[in-house]
């Protein structure tokens, strides 16, 4: 009873100092919690040591997490509860999404989702929702992310514990359908709510970075300094992890234009993506400069191979045309993750542009959501409409609820 004691207090500890922001007394509590009680029957036991994986995960200690994770199995021998099944599940989930395993990582957040809602567990929904609607993102699939990003709604986004990867998500959703314009209060009250920033900025390795670059956009530059201030405050009281000091140089560098912190900050950084979107932000800072023209396609080259290796089809599509601007012509991506045959023989990017034209998006916004121009999505939805045998956007989305 003592060492089931134990584990509960330390979970609660771990918990409540990831939430204010000290991922390593974070890590501290959630190691010893793991290192309680493992008798089979034991749910706390179980419950513990995934905790510990996931802030492992956060720490972007992975090959850790996935000795911790397969120890796990093999201390149980395959015997665990359904709710316990569900969470191992969307940790080892959200462990392969962290390792660059997009679809893997969401078929498994989508079997714990389901087993988790057969036994009446609630508690996995907006985790597992903000890693369906990250990956779908990721994937250029902007259907699939509003429909995530509308179920995190339902779970009163700011109102659960561990909130503020869910805001963050949604402003993403926001800004990549609408404009970053469209997302304004929600960025300002993410940078503005001092817990949730900082739960956030060590929680999700690209959120500083982004916050920097909307925020920019938005010509909100106090916003972008406080984003910065508050990345290089946890970078300094936690020193031990590359993860946080990596992502806090990539958003100082953004915002200060530095080459010198976006090259360390790619250097450093554990996670794949963000080392590439480092890099990626380097290279246009580099394109300015006529000397810088090799180097920079030799960068936005190996930045596209990060990406694709991840499944970052969005990603990939924007690198793809940068390049082009250079005359370098690189294989097209696929711009949207589409089951079974594509109808009417339409490539890939037609059935994009299709998708998003018949959910009433404009040519406008269908080229900022596809990284093409608006020319571009004309000349594809002039292909959509001759092999469909239609001559308006009103006979689309009337014919495209077939395939919806």
């Amino acid at each position: 009873m003592q060492r089931s004691c134990d584990t509960a207090g330390f979970l609660r500890r771990s918990a409540s100092s990831w939430f204010n922001g000290r991922l390593d007394a974070g890590l501290h509590c959630a190691k010893a919690a793991a290192a309680g009680n493992r008798r089979e029957s034991d749910e706390l036991s179980q419950l513990a040591q995934f905790w510990y994986v996931g802030l492992l995960i956060k720490a972007r200690d992975l090959e850790a997490g996935r000795r911790v994770l397969d120890a796990v199995d093999a201390d149980r021998g395959g015997a665990a509860s359904d709710r316990m099944t569900a969470v191992k599940h969307n940790v080892r989930g959200s462990l392969l999404f962290a390792m660059g395993s997009v679809d893997d990582a969401m078929e498994e957040i989508s079997t714990g989702l389901r087993i988790a809602e057969s036994c009446g567990d609630r508690s996995l929904r907006p985790p597992s929702y903000v890693v369906l609607a990250l990956g779908a993102l990721r994937r250029a699939d902007m259907r699939a992310c509003r429909h995530f990003v509308d179920k995190l709604s339902d779970e009163a986004l700011l109102g659960y514990f561990g909130q503020a990867p869910g805001a963050w998500v949604a402003a993403q959703a926001v800004e990549a359908r609408s404009g970053v314009e469209s997302a304004a209060s929600l960025i300002a009250g993410i940078v503005t709510n001092p817990v949730v920033l900082r739960q956030l900025l060590v929680s999700e390795p690209a959120a500083a970075s982004w916050l920097v670059r909307a925020c920019v956009k938005l010509g909100a530059l106090d916003l972008a300094k406080a984003s910065v201030e508050e990345a290089a405050a946890l970078a300094a009281e936690q020193p031990e992890f590359s993860v946080i000091r990596g992502s806090a140089l990539h958003a100082a560098g953004l915002l200060e234009q530095d080459p010198a912190k976006l090259r360390e900050a790619a250097d450093i950084h554990p996670d794949r993506w963000c080392t590439a979107s480092a890099r990626e932000d380097l290279a246009s800072l580099l394109a300015v400069r006529c000397s810088e023209r090799d180097r920079t396609i030799r960068i936005l080259e190996a930045v596209l191979d990060t990406y694709t290796a991840v499944s970052a089809t969005r990603d990939s599509a924007r690198v793809v045309n940068k390049l082009r601007e250079y005359g370098i012509r690189r294989g097209t991506t696929r711009t949207v993750e589409c089951e079974g045959l594509v109808p009417h023989g339409l490539t890939n990017t037609e059935f994009a542009v299709a998708e998003l034209v018949s959910q009433g998006h404009t040519n406008n916004e269908v080229g900022r959501q596809l990284f093409i121009s608006r020319h571009t999505v004309a000349f594809h939805l002039k292909k959509v409409f001759q092999k469909m045998n239609i001559t308006s956007r009103v006979e689309l989305a009337a014919a495209w609820k077939v395939f919806s």
